[in-house]
């Protein structure tokens, strides 16, 4: 029974304490957003790898290159690649005959 007690005690005091920890993260959060402070990820320089390539890629595309293979020459995700090409308004180009 002793034991029962005890293991219900400490679990008690560990959700109070995480409670306590939640509310000084919040307060902290706060207050640092009153002071100025930008909270969140740093934006990057929106800047990407594949930007010196640009012509290159477009001619890639408009031989009819296959862009799982574009993706694999320059090192990035197929996904990565069709957001590039998102980004700059380049999805829409088609292969020429």
């Amino acid at each position: 029974m002793q034991a029962k007690v005890m293991r219900t005690m400490l679990a008690l005091f560990a959700e109070i304490e995480r409670d306590l920890i939640s509310a000084r993260t919040r307060e902290g959060l706060l207050a640092a957003k009153s002071k100025g402070k930008v909270l969140g990820r740093p934006k990057g320089s929106g800047k990407s790898k594949l930007d010196q390539y640009q012509p290159e890629i477009i001619a890639l595309i408009k031989d009819g290159a296959m862009k799982t293979f574009i993706a694999k020459r320059y090192g990035i995700s197929p996904v990565g690649l069709h957001n590039w090409l998102k980004k700059h308004g380049l999805d829409t180009i088609e292969p020429q005959p």
